[in-house]
C-alpha cells in the first residue's frame, strides 16, 4: 500500500449503508477510501479544511475513466465500462473552482497516462506519487492489460476539453437550451447581464401607481419610514427571486373603508391640534403657573431641554398632513401630564388651554393609527415584492432575455411538472452517466431540487448511477449569496452512504490539535447537526517554518483593551507590528520557510469587513511593510467609483459649478478644499477647468467614452495624483477596473448621459455577487495579503493572522422588521416574516443562524494557516453594557472555555487577563500567549528616491484626435517586437530581459564560478537587479549595505538564494558601479554619479497620430541614416501593425554628465561564462535579434520629444544628448573599459524621421 492509503483518512472501514445517525441526531461517517467507495447510488463526502478534497474528486473521476469495479469478481479496473469526459458531468459554484477543478483533473489524467506509459508511478517531489501508485499496484497485483486502460486514458485527455464540467448556473443554462422544448423553454432568449435597469423601470412604475395618487398621509407616511424610489429600487434587488410561498401570512387588514374612516378621523384632530397651537401664549401660560408654583419640581420650564421641546411641538405642526410619529415631548402638553406635574393642593387651578385637551385626543389615537399604517406598509411591501417578480418576468419574456437566475427558476420551475420532470431526467441521464457536485454546502434550496430530480433517484432499470456529493457544513458561510446550509443538511439524510476525510495535509499538527480542541464541544457550531470530527495531521515531523522567537505554532496576544474600539485600533498597531518584526527577523536569516527567507506574501492577515482591511494596510503602510487587499467586494463600492462618476457628471454638464466642485475634491482628483477655494478664486484658472471639461465633453460624444477617458487620464495627470494617495496602487486598479465595466456598457449605451444613469445605479446597488465586480488585486508581487474571510475560503497561507476574531457584530440580523430564518423542524423550511405576531420567536431563530455562521466563518479563517496562527483577546475588566452586544456575538466568546467549562461570554462583565490566558492555554497546553509586541519598522522599506532636478517632472502631451476607424492602442516596446499583438491589451511597458535568445545553461553547468555569470537568469532575476541598482546610492555604497539591498530585493521577487551568495553579488555589482565606460566626453563609471545627477525609472508616454510599424522600418532602411543592416533585416521581420493611440515605456536610468543626457539600460541577459562574450562585437547579436535598438530608438525619440516640449529652442540634441547606453552588466568588469556596453547616439535626422513616422512633428 502507499503512503496515503496507510494514513487515517485511506483507512480501510466498511461502506455504511443509509443514514443511520447516532443520538445527537448527526449521520454515521465512514473514513473515505477512494480506491474502494462505491461507484453507484447517492454518496456524500465531507470533506474538512486541508483534507485534500480535490485530490479525492480527481481520483473519483480517473476512478470513473478508468471503469472501476467494486464487487469482488469483477477486475479493478475495466476500459470497456469507463466513462469519457463528456459523460461525467462535474458542478461546482466558481468559475475560478471550475477552472481549477479541470486543470487538477487534467493533471491527475496526465500522471496516470505516464505511469500506464512508463509502467511505474509518476514521480512527484521525489516520491511516486500516491494515487497513480496505488491505481499501478492493483493493475500490477490483478495481472490486468494495461493497453487498453491506457488507450482509455489517451482518449479522455484528448476529449477532455469536452468535458462537462461547469457552475450550476452554466448547468442549467446548457440545459435548458439543448431540451428547450421538453423544458417549456423559450430558447431564443438572450443573456441579460445587468437587470438593474429594468428593475430600476419596475421601480419607479410601481411609484407612480401606488404613491402619486395616493393621499397626502400616507405619502407622508413612507416619508416619515425613509421610503422613497432609491431604497424601493435597492430592495428590488433582494425580492426579486424570493418565491411567495417564503412569506408567512400577515394579520388581516382592515377594510380600505375603515382605514379611510381612521385616516379622517385622526386629520381632523391634527387639525384642531393646529388651530388651538399658540406657541408664545402656552409659554407664557405655562411659566406663569410655575411662578405661582403650582407645578412639582420635576416640571422645569426654563431649562434648555423644555425649550427644545417647546419648539420640537411647533416644528411638528407646522406639517400640512398629519404625522403618526409624535415628538418625544408632545405628551408634556396633554392635560393629563399637566395634571400629573401639579401639585396636590393646586390640582383644581391646573392651566386650560385647548390645545392640551386636543394634544391629548390626538395622542390617544397616535399609537393605533401608527399600527395600522405599519401593517399597510407590510402589505404594501409584499405587494411591492409581488410587482417586481411579476413584471420582472414578464418584461424579460416579451423582451426575449433572461439573466443568469433564470436558468435556475425556469429549471426548476419545469421539474414542478411531473411529466417533463421524468423527460428532462431520462434525457439527462442518457447523456451523463455520473454526477459529481462540489462545494455541495453552497447549494441553495432550489438548486437542491434541481440536482436532486435530476440525478437523486434510481433509473428505469433499478440501477443507481454514482452520484457524489462532496462539501463541508462547517464552511458554509455564503448566507448573503442565498447559498442554504439546511439544504446541504437535508441531503445528508437522503444520502445512501456518508464518508469523511479526517487527515489534513496543509497544516502542522500543533495547528490541526488546536482547531481539534477549538471546536471539539457539542455546541461549537451551535447547530446541532454540525459537528467538527477529530482530524489527523499528516505534517507531523519538522515544522517547514523555522523562526528564532518565543512564539508557538498558535499564538495569542492578550492584553488589556480598555473598550473595544480602542482595542481594534490596538490590535491593527500590533499585528502591524508583528508582522515588521517577522520580515526584519527574515532578512537577518531567522525566520525562514522551507530553508528560505519568509517573504511578505507568506502572511495574511484576514479581517472580517473591507473597513478592517483598509485599516490594516494603514497600519503596515505606516511601518514600511506593503500589503495587497484581497475582497470580493464589488469595485463599484469604492470612494473610485464614486469619484469618476462625480468627474462624468462634471464633464457631461460642464456649465454646472456645483458639480465640477464635487468633482475636484472626489478621491480622484484629490483636490483639498484649501485648494479649491483658491483656484475659484482665480477666474483664469477656472475657466480653464471649464474648458477641459468642455473638450472632454465633445471628445465623448464624437469619439466615445474610452477615448475621453485616456485623454482625461494623461491631460488631468490622473495616475500621478491618485498613487500619491494613501493606497494609491489600490485606488488606480479600482478606477481602471470601473472604467473598464464603464467602456463595456458603452457599447449598448453610446449616449453619456444614459451611461452616467447607469453608473449612478451601480454605486447604489453594488452587485456584491457578481465576478465581473469584483476588485482585482493591485499587484502580484510579493506583499502582504489582507483578505476579508469570505475571500480566503479555499486559499492557504503559511502565516495566518486573526486578528478580530474575539469581536463580533452588533446586530446580527440587519432588519428585524423582515426576517428571514428557517423552521426548526426535520424539514428545515426557509420562511420570511415581515410581521406577524411571532416575529420576536422568528427573530431570534434568524439571529441564531446568523451566530452559527459567524462561528463557521471563525473555522474557515483558522483552517487557513499552515505553519503560525496567531489570534488575539483583549481583556475589559469593567466594560459597558452597551459594548457587550459585539463581544456576545464574537465566534471566541463561544468558543473559548473557563476552568468550569463555561464560555467566557458569562464573564463579560469582568474579562480579565488571567482568565483570557488560561482560557487559550487550558485548549492546548503548547499555545503561547504574550502581550502586544513594540513598535517595529520594517528595515527592508525602500527609500524615498530623490527628486532629480535637471528634468523631471513631466509635461502632458498635446492630444490630437483620431479617426474612428482606426483600432486604438496603447503600446509598449514589448508589444511591438512580440510576434502576436492584441489591440485590446495595454501593455505595462517594463522590460526586465527575459533571456529569449537562448537555451541558457543550468546554472550549475556554468563554467566560470564567478557570481555574474552563476546568477539567475530570467525576468524575475532582471527585476531584483534592476532594483537594486534603482534604490542604491552609486557615490556612497560600501559592501554591507550593498548586500542587505540585493537580499531585500530577492526577498520581495520571490527568488531564492543562498544566504551567504549576498555578498558575493554585491561585489560583482560593486564591481559593474566601477567599470570604465569610455565616451567622447571622458571616462565614465557609474559610481561618479550622484542621486542628483540620475533619474530612475522614467516613464513616458507618447501620443501618436499614426503608428505604422512597416514605415517604421523604411526609415530604418534609408541608407542616409547608416543604421546596421542587420538591425533594418531584424525589423523586416516584425508583425506590420498599424493603430493610434499611445507608446510608453519606462526608461531604467536618465543621468546628467558632462554637459549631457544619457539614457541608460541594464540588462542582466546571459550571453556567456567569458567576458570576451560580451565585448562591443558580441554584442551586436543580441541587440538586433531582441530588437533592443528598436527599443533604444523609441528611448530617444520619447526623450527628444520630451526635452523640446521642456526646453523648446534652448533644447539642441547635438549639443545636449550623449546617446544610449545598454549595460550588459554580467560583462561590466573594473580590469575592461567598455566590456558589456553598448553606446550609440542616433543621428538626429534618423529622430526627426522616426517621430515623423509615428505622426508627431519636432515641435511638438
Amino acid at each position: 500500500m502507499t503512503e496515503r492509503q496507510l494514513d487515517g483518512s485511506m483507512a480501510h472501514a466498511s461502506v455504511v449503508e443509509g443514514t443511520a445517525a447516532d443520538k445527537s441526531g448527526l449521520p454515521e461517517f465512514a473514513p473515505l477510501m477512494v480506491h474502494d467507495v462505491a461507484l453507484g447510488g447517492r454518496v456524500l463526502i465531507e470533506a474538512s479544511a486541508g483534507t485534500g478534497k480535490t485530490f479525492n474528486i480527481t481520483g473519483l473521476y480517473a476512478r470513473l475513466i478508468l471503469g472501476a469495479g467494486i464487487a469482488p469478481d469483477e477486475p479493478a479496473y475495466n476500459a470497456a465500462k469507463g466513462l469519457l469526459p463528456e459523460s461525467i458531468l462535474v458542478v461546482t459554484f466558481t468559475k475560478a473552482a471550475t477552472a481549477e477543478l479541470k486543470d487538477r483533473i487534467r493533471l491527475r489524467l496526465a500522471q496516470l497516462t505516464q505511469t500506464f506509459v512508463e509502467q511505474t508511478p509518476v514521480m512527484v517531489g521525489g516520491a511516486p506519487e500516491p494515487f497513480c501508485a496505488e491505481v499501478w499496484e492493483r493493475v500490477i497485483a490483478e495481472g490486468l492489460d494495461p493497453d487498453p486502460l491506457l488507450r482509455q486514458l489517451r482518449l479522455a485527455l484528448a476529449t477532455l476539453d469536452c468535458a462537462a464540467i461547469s457552475t450550476i448556473h452554466s448547468f442549467c443554462q446548457r440545459l435548458l437550451t439543448e431540451q428547450a422544448f421538453e423544458a417549456g423553454f423559450d430558447f431564443d432568449r438572450q443573456l441579460l447581464e445587468d437587470e438593474s435597469e429594468l428593475l430600476a423601470e419596475i421601480t419607479h412604475d410601481f411609484w407612480r401607481s401606488q404613491v402619486y395618487a395616493a393621499d397626502m398621509a400616507w405619502v407622508a407616511y413612507l416619508r416619515e419610514q425613509k421610503i422613497d424610489v432609491p431604497y424601493l429600487e435597492q430592495w428590488a434587488g433582494q425580492v426579486k427571486s424570493l418565491d411567495p410561498g417564503y412569506f408567512l401570512p400577515l394579520p388581516d387588514l382592515p377594510s380600505a373603508t375603515y382605514r379611510n374612516e381612521r385616516r379622517a378621523q385622526y386629520a381632523e384632530q391634527w387639525r384642531q391640534c393646529q388651530y388651538w397651537w399658540d406657541q408664545d401664549e402656552i409659554a407664557a401660560l405655562l411659566l406663569n403657573a410655575q411662578a405661582g408654583g403650582i407645578f412639582s419640581g420635576t416640571y422645569k420650564l426654563t431649562n434648555e431641554k423644555w425649550q427644545d421641546g417647546l419648539a420640537a411641538v411647533n416644528r411638528l405642526l407646522q406639517s400640512p398632513t398629519p404625522s403618526v410619529s409624535l415628538c418625544k415631548d408632545w405628551e408634556k402638553f396633554t392635560q393629563s401630564h399637566l395634571l400629573k406635574m401639579t401639585k396636590k393642593e393646586f390640582k383644581p387651578v391646573v392651566p386650560q388651554h385647548e390645545f392640551f385637551a386636543a394634544a391629548e385626543a390626538l395622542l390617544a389615537n397616535a399609537d393605533s393609527m401608527a399600527a395600522d399604517l405599519a401593517l399597510q406598509l407590510k402589505y404594501w411591501r409584499l405587494d411591492f415584492a409581488r410587482y417586481v417578480r411579476e413584471q420582472l418576468a414578464l418584461r424579460k419574456a416579451h423582451s426575449g432575455k433572461m439573466s443568469f437566475d433564470d436558468s435556475i427558476t425556469c429549471l426548476a420551475a419545469a421539474l414542478d411538472d411531473t411529466v417533463r420532470a421524468q423527460n428532462l431526467a431520462n434525457k439527462v441521464n442518457q447523456k451523463y452517466r455520473a454526477a459529481l457536485v462540489d462545494e455541495f454546502q453552497d447549494t441553495d434550496p432550489l438548486q437542491f431540487k434541481i440536482i436532486d430530480r435530476l440525478f437523486g433517484h434510481a433509473l428505469s432499470d433499478g440501477s443507481e448511477p454514482p452520484f457524489f456529493m462532496v462539501g463541508d457544513p462547517k464552511q458554509a458561510i455564503y448566507a448573503f449569496r442565498g447559498a442554504d446550509v439546511y439544504a446541504y443538511l437535508g441531503a445528508r439524510g437522503q444520502a445512501k452512504a456518508c464518508y469523511s476525510i479526517e487527515t489534513n495535509f496543509r497544516s502542522d499538527a500543533p495547528i490541526v490539535e488546536f482547531v481539534n480542541a477549538l471546536f471539539a464541544p457539542k455546541d461549537a457550531f451551535v447547530e446541532r447537526q454540525i459537528s467538527h470530527p477529530t482530524i489527523a495531521a499528516k505534517q507531523s515531523g519538522e515544522s517547514k517554518w523555522q523562526c528564532a522567537d518565543d512564539r508557538a505554532a498558535v499564538h495569542a496576544f492578550v492584553f488589556d483593551g480598555g473598550n473595544p474600539d480602542t482595542a481594534e485600533k490596538m490590535l491593527l498597531a500590533a499585528t502591524a507590528d508583528e508582522i515588521a518584526g517577522l520580515l526584519n527577523a527574515a532578512s537577518q536569516g531567522k525566520a525562514t520557510l522551507s530553508g528560505n527567507a519568509l517573504s511578505p506574501k507568506d502572511i495574511a492577515v484576514l479581517v472580517p469587513s473591507h473597513r478592517q482591511a483598509h485599516a490594516m494596510r494603514h497600519a503596515l503602510a505606516e511601518r514600511g511593510v506593503a500589503a495587497v487587499m484581497q475582497t470580493r467586494e464589488s469595485v463599484f463600492a469604492s470612494s473610485e467609483a464614486q469619484g469618476l462618476c462625480a468627474m462624468l457628471a462634471a464633464i457631461e454638464a460642464p456649465a454646472q459649478t456645483s458639480l465640477l466642485r464635487k468633482a475636484l475634491v472626489s478621491s480622484v482628483m484629490g483636490i483639498s478644499v484649501a485648494q479649491l477655494l483658491a483656484l475659484q478664486l482665480d477666474d483664469a484658472a477656472w475657466q480653464d477647468e471649464v474648458e477641459n471639461l468642455q473638450s472632454w465633453r465633445d471628445e465623448w460624444r464624437k469619439f466615445g467614452f474610452m477615448p475621453m477617458f485616456r485623454r482625461w487620464l494623461v491631460e488631468a495627470d490622473i495616475a500621478s495624483r491618485v498613487l500619491k494617495q494613501d493606497g494609491g496602487e489600490r485606488r488606480l486598479t479600482n478606477l481602471l477596473h470601473v472604467a473598464e465595466l464603464v467602456q463595456h456598457e458603452s457599447r449598448s449605451r453610446p449616449n453619456p448621459a444614459l451611461l452616467l444613469a447607469w453608473l449612478e445605479r451601480q454605486i447604489a446597488e453594488p452587485n456584491q455577487g457578481a465576478e465581473s465586480q469584483q476588485m482585482r488585486l493591485e499587484s502580484d508581487a510579493d506583499r502582504v495579503r489582507l483578505v476579508t474571510i469570505h475571500a480566503s475560503k479555499g486559499l492557504e497561507y503559511p502565516i495566518v493572522f486573526c486578528p478580530f476574531a474575539w469581536k463580533g457584530k452588533g446586530e446580527l440580523v440587519r432588519n428585524p422588521q423582515w426576517v428571514s430564518f428557517h423552521q426548526p423542524s426535520a424539514a428545515h423550511a426557509l420562511q420570511i416574516d415581515v410581521g406577524t405576531s411571532e416575529l420576536e420567536a422568528h427573530l431570534a431563530q434568524a439571529e441564531h443562524e446568523a451566530y452559527a455562521e459567524q462561528i463557521r466563518l471563525l473555522y474557515v479563517a483558522v483552517t487557513r494557516a499552515k505553519h503560525r496562527l496567531y489570534l488575539a483577546y483583549p481583556a475589559f475588566e469593567k466594560l459597558a453594557w452597551q459594548s457587550q452586544a459585539g463581544l456576545k456575538n464574537a465566534p471566541l466568546t463561544h468558543l473559548l472555555r473557563t476552568e468550569s467549562g463555561q464560555a467566557i461570554s458569562e464573564h463579560l462583565k469582568s474579562l480579565t487577563l488571567p482568565l483570557l490566558s488560561d482560557a487559550f492555554k487550558r485548549l492546548d497546553a503548547r499555545v503561547s500567549v504574550s502581550g502586544l509586541p513594540e513598535w517595529t519598522r520594517y528595515a527592508g522599506t525602500d527609500r524615498a528616491l530623490p527628486e532629480l532636478q535637471l528634468a523631471a517632472r513631466s509635461k502632458r502631451f498635446d492630444y490630437a484626435p483620431w479617426s474612428l476607424a482606426a483600432p486604438w492602442r496603447l503600446a509598449s516596446f514589448t508589444s511591438l517586437t512580440r510576434s502576436y499583438a492584441s489591440d485590446a491589451v495595454a501593455e505595462a511597458g517594463t522590460d526586465y530581459d527575459a533571456d529569449g535568445v537562448q537555451v541558457p545553461r543550468l546554472d550549475s553547468e556554468a563554467l566560470s564560478d564567478e557570481m555574474r555569470f552563476r546568477f539567475m537568469r530570467g525576468s524575475r532575476a532582471g527585476t531584483t537587479l534592476h532594483s537594486v541598482f534603482e534604490h542604491t546610492d552609486f557615490t556612497r555604497v560600501d559592501a554591507a549595505v550593498l548586500a542587505q539591498t540585493v537580499t531585500q530585493a530577492m526577498q520581495k521577487s520571490g527568488l531564492a538564494l543562498a544566504l551567504d551568495a549576498a555578498p558575493q553579488v554585491a561585489d560583482w555589482l560593486l564591481a559593474v558601479l566601477a567599470a570604465p565606460i569610455e565616451l567622447a566626453t571622458g571616462v565614465l563609471r557609474l559610481n561618479q554619479l550622484t542621486h542628483r545627477q540620475r533619474l530612475n525609472e522614467w516613464q513616458f508616454l507618447l501620443g501618436c497620430k499614426s503608428v505604422d510599424i512597416a514605415a517604421f522600418c523604411r526609415v530604418l532602411a534609408q541608407p542616409e541614416f547608416g543604421v546596421e543592416p542587420r538591425f533594418i533585416a531584424a525589423a523586416q521581420r516584425l508583425k506590420p501593425e498599424k493603430f493610434v493611440g499611445y507608446l510608453n515605456g519606462f526608461v531604467d536610468l536618465v543621468f546628467f554628465w558632462q554637459g549631457q543626457y544619457f539614457i541608460a539600460d541594464y540588462k542582466s541577459n546571459f550571453l556567456g561564462d567569458r567576458l570576451s562574450d560580451y565585448d562591443p562585437a558580441a554584442l551586436r547579436d543580441v541587440m538586433s535579434d531582441s530588437h533592443y535598438y528598436l527599443q533604444y530608438l523609441l528611448y530617444s525619440c520619447a526623450w527628444h520629444r520630451h526635452m523640446l516640449a521642456r526646453l523648446g529652442e534652448r533644447y539642441d540634441y547635438a549639443r545636449d544628448f550623449g546617446g544610449v547606453l545598454y549595460l550588459f552588466i554580467r560583462g561590466m568588469s573594473p580590469e575592461v573599459a567598455n566590456c558589456g556596453v553598448w553606446h550609440d547616439k542616433p543621428p538626429l535626422k534618423l529622430i526627426e524621421a522616426l517621430n515623423r513616422a509615428l505622426g508627431e512633428g519636432v515641435a511638438q
